[in-house]
């Protein structure tokens, strides 16, 4: 029994070797569950392969040995047949195939089975709320008088919770793709989540804290002012007496928040996989995207910071910004100034205000400071504008903010310009400030694709509608080209922004309220003193002038030399692809004339015996012939790997 039990680990022991030797060799790296079962299959076949040369002597001494060495060529031919036969686009290439990664099966198992008991879940909300079957019905089968569809669906989604609440939200503010009715109704969904209940909103402010919540307010409302799908707002009164607003976060929201994020990922995979608008979209960036702006949320600790910078950056202007205490907040409690008003989400419909001028005031605000700055809020729907006592606006909620540099806000400037002006080859200029944009992309035709999309979104008075920057990502997807990003949560923030203004100013246009941008933005690169814009650009481009002898002279010199070559990236990538395609062929002729040495050698009937009647000649041949097929192997893995077959 315990020779047995030897035997069993040494096998096991060697077999894994082998494997990882095998896997080796190959040069690219694969999953253990790929790795492990072709080492499995190929023990097996070296098994049945060195008891045949043996002459079916199960005991033989040799066995074990003779089943190694054939393992190896065994289990790296099982390794490229199962990448031969994987479904097109799951193989990982280039550098990402040298990556090592961390085997966690267990984590996997769980990240996997997480969503399909919350698709079961989901489809238990649908059931109940009556949405799995006709949902323009007004009564469910016994008879009796149901609430409207529209009132069904926000209750489905408040009793889903997290994610989808959110993706209520930003469904909300899209009045070209649904009905006003479905809009107004899913509006609620900014302030109107189920509560929670005040002995849990109070468990979490004493574990924040460490202490009773009298200890840190004189007063606190237990009533919740708003509730929202992360957190839920209270007003409370400090020990000094400032007026406050403390948002709690809902206790578990992190754990549904995750499990509703990795059923998403996998929608979103499956679409990109199997359907053309998936791949042309690519939801799943788009939803990595949103699940990242939605894990900044969770860190309240975050949303004080910015909120901090937001009440800086906007001091003196007239949108009213809270001011956090960043010492009473912590990761899952953050305290607030509070802004006495409405969300304008709530706003009654005849409330005395000059709507259009409020509108006209905040998109100017989020324009001058994200083209000041570069600091925008990402979130801005209907339910984040408060509608203060004085008729004034204010922002709150900035646990999702987005930050520009230098390079990408001159981008969107232009961009914006070009919406303005339905210009496609300003549009084009400012996607290649900051995209990364392939050396084969045909600008031609880029821009003949730019100015189909203005086309699309021309609107009234010819002004370009701005949810043309939602469609402007599938347009760049059919060139692969991809966007930061940054730019990819502004646009969605724009088009939100857009639902937002149409909410508080019916009929606002925020192309044509932003002509006026891209009159001053023109006059103030065309206009001026000449003088004075030659003096700016010649300081700007001070250094380059000063090497600028320096360059010329040695350009001459190489010149004169025959020695100045013109590099560029299309010349570096035939290099690149040349040089691999002798290296690879190179590598396959000597694994294939190795191997026909070696069949030849083995052949023969010449030389020294070496261990019984075996000769060395074919041991030198076995050799030979293993090595010669790793090496073609490993030839046919680095194609395999490419992309090429």
């Amino acid at each position: 029994m315990i020779r047995f039990l030897v035997s069993a680990i040494v096998v096991v022991v060697v077999a894994t070797v082998t494997t990882l030797l095998g896997s080796r060799l190959l040069g690219v790296r694969r999953g253990w569950v790929r790795q492990l079962l072709a080492g499995a299959i190929g023990w097996l076949v070296a098994l049945v392969v060195a008891v045949g040369l043996l002459d079916w002597d199960w005991d033989a001494d040799e066995l074990l040995a003779y089943t190694a060495v054939l393992a190896v060529p065994a289990s790296m031919a099982l390794m490229l047949a199962f990448d031969l036969v994987a479904r097109p686009g799951t193989l990982a290439q280039g550098d990402r195939a040298g990556l090592i990664e961390a085997p966690s099966p267990i984590t996997d198992l769980r990240s996997r089975i997480a969503p399909i008991a919350r698709y079961r879940e989901l489809l238990a909300i649908l059931r109940r709320h009556q949405l799995l079957g006709h949902l323009n019905g007004r009564r469910d089968r016994t008879g009796t008088d149901q609430d409207p569809p529209e009132v069904r669906l926000r209750e489905a989604l408040e009793d889903a919770g997290g994610v989808y609440v959110k993706l209520g939200q930003i469904a909300a503010t899209r009045i070209d793709l649904l009905s006003p009715k479905v809009c107004a109704e899913l509006g609620k969904l900014q302030s109107r989540s189920v509560p929670v209940p005040a002995d849990d909103v109070r468990a979490v402010i004493e574990n924040a804290y460490g202490r009773p919540a009298d200890e840190v307010f004189e007063r606190f409302d237990w009533e919740p002012l708003a509730a929202a799908s992360i957190g839920q707002t209270h007003t409370a009164r400090l020990r000094d007496g400032t007026e406050v607003v403390v948002k709690v976060q809902r206790p578990g929201v992190e754990v549904t928040i995750e499990r509703d994020l990795a059923a998403l990922d996998q929608l979103a995979r499956l679409a990109e996989k199997r359907t053309v608008a998936g791949r042309d979209l690519r939801v799943s960036r788009l939803a990595a995207e949103f699940g990242r702006s939605l894990r900044s949320e969770l860190d309240f600790l975050d949303e004080a910071g910015a909120t901090a910078t937001m009440h800086h950056l906007l001091e003196g202007s007239p949108i009213a910004v809270p001011r956090a205490f960043r010492d009473l907040s912590t990761r899952r409690v953050m305290v607030q100034e509070r802004l006495v008003g409405v969300p304008l989400s709530e706003l009654a419909a005849d409330r005395d205000l000059d709507r259009d001028a409020l509108a006209r005031q905040l998109l100017s605000v989020f324009i001058e400071q994200l083209l000041s700055v570069g600091i925008f809020h990402a979130d801005p729907h209907p339910g984040n504008v408060m509608v203060l006592e004085g008729g004034t606006l204010g922002l709150i909620d900035f646990g999702a903010i987005g930050r520009l540099d230098s390079i990408q806000i001159q981008a969107v400037v232009d961009m914006l310009i070009a919406l303005t002006r339905g210009d496609a080859s300003l549009l084009r200029d400012g996607v290649e400030r900051v995209a990364d944009v392939g050396v084969h992309v045909s600008r031609d035709r880029l821009e003949r694709s730019l100015a189909r999309l203005l086309a699309d979104h021309v609107g009234t008075g010819g002004s370009v509608d701005v949810r043309a920057l939602a469609d402007l990502v599938p347009v760049l997807g059919e060139f692969e080209i991809t966007l930061p990003g940054d730019l990819v949560v502004l646009m969605r923030a724009m088009v939100t922004l857009d639902g937002t203004l149409g909410v508080l100013s019916p009929g606002f246009s925020v192309t044509a309220a932003g002509k006026e941008l891209a009159q001053r933005e023109a006059a103030d690169r065309a206009d001026g003193d000449p003088q004075q814009l030659i003096t700016e650009a010649l300081v700007a481009e001070l250094p380059v002038l000063r090497r600028l002898p320096a360059d010329v002279g040695r350009t001459l010199a190489l010149a004169s030399r025959g020695n100045l070559t013109f590099r560029t990236v299309a010349a570096e990538d035939e290099s690149r692809f040349t040089r691999t395609l002798w290296n690879r062929t190179l590598l396959a002729g000597i694994g294939l004339g190795l191997a026909l040495v070696s069949v030849l050698l083995m052949g023969l009937e010449v030389g020294p015996l070496v261990g019984g009647d075996t000769r060395l000649v074919v041991l030198l041949g076995a050799g030979g012939l293993a090595f010669g097929s790793v090496l073609v192997m490993r030839v046919v893995a680095a194609v395999v790997r490419d992309g090429t077959v």
